[in-house]
């Protein structure tokens, strides 16, 4: 007997996560986000303790041009905050501090439900195997 997939409609999401940058939430737009590559690793290591620039591009094997990239558009959803005042627009220091923001986290564990990745995943419009 094949379990059904959860649809998106019964699925909780916390409130930081419903309400990304304070607009009404939109499972696509949290699609979108990991979907990108190296989003979820980078939360991952983050949601183990706060890293360095240079941590991370160790952790995540990529350049430090690319880890910067990513870091913007994480932090587009408020998700990482950095120890340094300033842009993201401006290039981080090796030694500059990314945590995770209390919004952050709730995604982090959001991402950690199973039924979350059911409704990206029905989402993107796979079909079930029958």
């Amino acid at each position: 007997m094949k379990t059904p997939l959860v649809s998106v409609a019964d699925v909780h999401f916390p409130e930081a996560v419903a309400s990304m940058n304070d607009r009404p939430y939109d499972i696509a737009a949290l699609r979108e986000l990991v979907s990108r590559r190296h989003v979820v690793e980078i939360l991952d290591a983050l949601s183990n303790r706060p890293h360095t620039t240079a941590e991370l591009t160790t952790l995540i094997h990529v350049r430090r041009n690319t880890l910067a990239r990513v870091l913007r558009v994480i932090a587009s959803q408020s998700l990482i905050a950095a120890d340094s005042q300033g842009s993201w627009d401006w290039p981080l220091e090796a030694t500059d501090v990314i945590r995770l923001t209390g919004r952050g986290t709730q995604t982090i564990e959001s991402l950690s439900s199973l039924s979350v990745w059911t409704a990206l995943y029905e989402c993107a419009g796979y079909e079930h195997e029958r």
